[in-house]
C-alpha cells in the first residue's frame, strides 16, 4: 500500500460507526456484514494532492481492504459504498449500511494538514457533540413511517415520541462503546506495524 502526500502532509483517518445487531435480519450465509466506504468520489475530490486526489486514494485503500477481508474471512460479507469514481451523498452511504443490515461501517479518508509536523493515523467515532443533531435527523427521517400503510412492522414506533428518543439515545450509547473499542484496536494495530498513532477521537 503506498501513501501519497497530499498538501505536503497526509493523515490517514478512519471513521467507524458500528451497527452490532443480532443477525436477525435473514443473514444466514454470512456471520458478519461490513460496509466499506471510500470517502468522497466523483465531483467531490476531497483533499487535492500534487499527484493524486483524496477520492482516488480512499477508493484504492477501500478496495484493497475489502479484498483482504474477502480472501481471509469467508464468513464476512463485504459491501462497498462505491467501487468507482462517482459521487454519493452522505445519506446514501448510511442507507447502504442500513439496507444491508451492516454490523460495521468503515469510512476511509485522507486528511490534509497545514501543520508540516502532523503525521500518523486517526480513528474517529461519532461523539456526543453530534448526539442532538443525530436525534433530530433520526426524528425527521423516520417521520416517513407515519405515511406508510403497514406501520405494524415498526411495532408502532412513533418518531416524535420522547420515549422513542430515549431508546435511540440508549442504542447510540451502546454502539458508541463498541465503536470506541474497535477504533482503539485499529490504532493499536497501526502502532504494532510501526506507524504513528494520533489516537481515537470523537466528533
Amino acid at each position: 500500500m503506498r501513501f501519497i502526500r497530499i498538501n505536503k502532509q497526509i493523515l490517514l483517518g478512519f471513521l467507524f460507526i458500528t451497527f452490532f445487531g443480532t443477525n436477525s435480519f435473514g443473514q444466514k450465509k454470512y456471520d458478519f456484514v461490513i460496509v466499506i466506504d471510500a470517502g468522497h468520489g466523483g465531483k467531490d475530490s476531497g483533499a487535492r494532492g500534487v499527484i493524486e486526489n483524496e477520492k482516488d486514494i480512499t477508493l484504492n485503500v477501500a478496495l484493497k481492504f475489502g479484498r483482504l477481508i474477502e480472501k481471509k474471512y469467508k464468513d464476512v460479507k463485504v459491501i462497498y459504498t462505491r467501487e468507482g469514481d462517482y459521487f454519493l451523498e452522505l445519506w446514501e452511504r448510511a442507507a447502504i449500511a442500513n439496507r444491508n443490515h451492516a454490523n460495521l461501517f468503515v469510512s476511509i479518508h485522507c486528511n490534509s494538514a497545514g501543520n508540516k509536523s502532523a503525521y500518523g493515523s486517526e480513528t474517529y467515532v461519532m461523539g456526543m457533540r453530534r448526539m442532538q443533531e443525530n436525534i433530530e435527523v433520526s426524528q425527521r427521517e423516520n417521520n416517513v413511517i407515519l405515511l406508510e400503510d403497514n406501520q405494524e412492522r415498526y411495532q408502532k414506533f412513533d418518531p416524535s415520541d420522547p420515549e422513542a428518543v430515549i431508546a435511540f439515545e440508549i442504542m447510540h450509547s451502546a454502539f458508541q462503546d463498541q465503536s470506541i473499542r474497535f477504533a482503539q484496536l485499529v490504532e493499536d494495530e497501526f502502532v504494532k506495524d510501526g506507524r504513528s498513532s494520533r489516537g481515537v477521537k470523537q466528533n
